[in-house]
């Protein structure tokens, strides 16, 4: 059996360990996981099938150690393991692919899914030299949009024999829900509480451009307290509520009219998808792959943060254009972006060769 040791610097819940929870729960019984969270969160084991062969451990005490020491701690938990395959998210767990390319352990796979809030503007020269240098030899860098392919050539020197595009899929129920009618519309959003994904943008272009509408905002994280507070503040808690954590996504979609998206920074978000099959209408901010993400009816409302106002105030305007906007999303979710491909393409990942 081949075993699979998965670093991710939080496996709290988020895109990401979603992706890896509903990838593992869908394969049969060929692999045992092994889970390490550098932070100790691990909220989307939750998300893992109980009867899948997947252990998570916590190891939040390697934050401090310093870079050698951290290094020979990482290398010890290799020969621990011993896995077939070492599957490191993001860059909070580069230094366990840099130690793996070093001592030539086993097959190296490396994804990114995009950047935390310093690296949101630009790329940090220092990370991308420490990329270049962690992710050479025979490691595999798997990306989800072609966004990052362009960065993972051009700034990080990946050749393209050991680049690899992944886009994310999802599995859709065979009709969207409808929502229930109300007298006035639903804008809804599902997004970790987190800095990059400037919830505030959202919550002041609602209240600014859109006084009749509510806003659902589903989704858990560290800034869940500001943001509470921030409400109240400025009297939104009426129109405006934070639903939490939401583990049933297609329900919860269904109350929405309009899907929102705030983030500074994203690359192939989940939650665009999960909005597409819910056959909903998008307004985003232009990050990532999400404009070429969405039917071309939508992308107009795909815009710069400067013009998220006006892509609002026109979406809203326009009801007419709604359902037409959400069912070609939808057509496009089932016919680009299935859970099948995504599924197929994991596979391979973990059978080929370096």
């Amino acid at each position: 059996m081949t075993t699979v040791l998965n670093v991710f610097s939080t496996f709290a819940l988020g895109g990401p360990q979603v992706r890896f929870a509903q990838l593992v729960n869908a394969r049969s019984a060929r692999e045992r996981h092994v889970v390490i969270a550098l932070d100790g969160q691990l909220e989307a084991a939750s998300r893992i099938d109980p009867q899948k062969q997947v252990i998570c451990i916590g190891l939040p005490e390697l934050k401090a150690l310093p870079l050698p020491a951290k290094l020979r701690r990482i290398a010890g938990y290799l020969r621990q393991y011993r896995p077939d395959v070492l599957m490191t998210y993001n860059w909070g767990a580069i230094e366990w692919a840099l130690c793996n390319r070093l001592l030539t352990h086993c097959k190296g796979i490396h994804w990114e899914d995009g950047f935390n809030p310093e690296e949101s503007a630009r790329l940090l020269p220092r990370r991308n030299l420490f990329r270049r240098l962690a992710l050479g030899g025979r490691t595999q860098v798997v990306v989800p949009s072609q966004t990052l392919m362009s960065i993972a050539r051009q700034n990080w020197h990946i050749p393209a024999c050991r680049l690899v595009y992944f886009p994310n899929g999802i599995r859709m129920p065979e009709q969207p829900a409808i929502s229930a009618t109300t007298r006035f519309p639903t804008l809804i959003t599902l997004a970790t509480l987190r800095k990059e994904k400037n919830l505030i943008r959202l919550i002041d272009t609602v209240a600014e451009q859109a006084p009749q509408c509510r806003l659902l905002i589903g989704g858990d994280g560290p800034l869940k307290p500001d943001i509470e507070a921030y409400l109240n503040h400025h009297q939104l808690g009426g129109r405006i509520q934070l639903a939490g954590r939401i583990e049933q996504v297609w329900p919860f979609l269904a109350q929405g009219d309009l899907f929102c998206l705030s983030s500074d920074t994203e690359q192939m978000p989940l939650s665009v998808l999960e909005a597409m099959g819910a056959a909903l209408p998008v307004i985003a901010t232009d990050v990532g792959d999400v404009k070429t993400m969405v039917a071309p009816a939508n992308q107009p409302f795909v815009v710069p943060p400067s013009g998220y106002s006006r892509a609002m105030r026109g979406l809203l305007s326009s009801p007419e254009l709604w359902s037409e906007i959400g069912q070609a999303n939808r057509r496009k979710a089932q016919e680009q972006f299935s859970f099948q491909v995504m599924q197929e393409n994991f596979a391979r990942l973990l059978t080929t060769p370096c």
